[in-house]
């Protein structure tokens, strides 16, 4: 099936140069892979019979899990854990230290490429859910996007991390009238999250910025910080409650 080798050929690719390879840039180079491949809606539909509606993340899956939908791939079925990043690789191959230690450098080294990636994919993501919701998109810059459907306007904001995030710098952008949302990938660590839930959710809050959390292993995005009256949103939401379950679990509890 052609929509198959679209993908299988760059991810053998991928995985025969890095035999070693971060969680992280494996979802990511899968969502860039599959991006690159210009799938056709009979090729898309083709493949999510396969993986699921969210191709990217439902063909990370199958990697990771031991069932890929393309055989001659490699099973990447141990990990360990580097300075705080997840690396899997065969259990089958004998890696010395080195071996790791460049894995962890070319690591590094290809951080500014990923996070490019990274921007893209959100940005597409944000554009499908918003589409999902009913509304379309008016205007598109580098660091905003404007979307709009009957009596609404959201802006929205992408960021790559929860530690770049900047209210002061949206709420001076913000438009009147119009709902506020920043959109950031969730982590393989809840603890910057939950700092910045701690230091800066109030905040948020008091300005009228919603921030939303893009699942990219799961394709999908919940709010983190802050409410949506728009139900088309909301039905949106794979888990719409997690902003409440956020606040009643987060929250500091006063000294009684």
């Amino acid at each position: 099936m052609m929509e198959i080798e679209k993908i299988s050929g760059p991810l053998r690719e991928l995985l025969c140069e890095k035999e070693i390879i971060a969680r992280c840039e494996l979802l990511l180079r899968t969502y860039d892979i599959v991006s690159a491949a210009n799938l056709s809606d009979q090729e898309s539909d083709e493949l999510k019979k396969m993986v699921g509606e969210h191709i990217a993340p439902g063909i990370f899956a199958s990697i990771m899990n031991g069932e890929a939908i393309f055989f001659d791939l490699p099973k990447l079925d141990t990990y360990t854990q580097m300075n705080g990043r997840i690396f899997h690789f065969l259990h089958t191959q004998r890696y010395s230290k080195q071996d790791f230690d460049d894995a962890h450098r070319r690591f590094l080294l290809a951080i500014p490429e990923l996070k490019s990636i990274l921007k893209k994919s959100l940005v597409r993501m944000l554009k499908a859910f918003m589409e999902d919701a009913g509304y379309i998109l008016s205007s598109e810059r580098s660091e905003m996007l404007i979307f709009t459907a009957a009596g609404r306007t959201l802006q929205a904001f992408v960021v790559t991390s929860v530690k770049s995030i900047d209210l002061d710098s949206c709420w001076q952008k913000m438009q009147p009238e119009a709902d506020c949302v920043i959109l950031v990938p969730s982590g393989e660590s809840l603890e910057p999250f939950m700092q910045f839930f701690r230091e800066k959710g109030q905040m948020a809050e008091e300005k009228g910025i919603s921030i939303w959390l893009a699942n990219m292993e799961k394709g999908t995005i919940d709010p983190f910080i802050g409410y949506t009256t728009d139900m088309d949103i909301y039905e949106q939401f794979n888990n719409p409650r997690l902003a409440e379950m956020v606040r009643n679990n987060w929250t500091k509890k006063p000294r009684t």
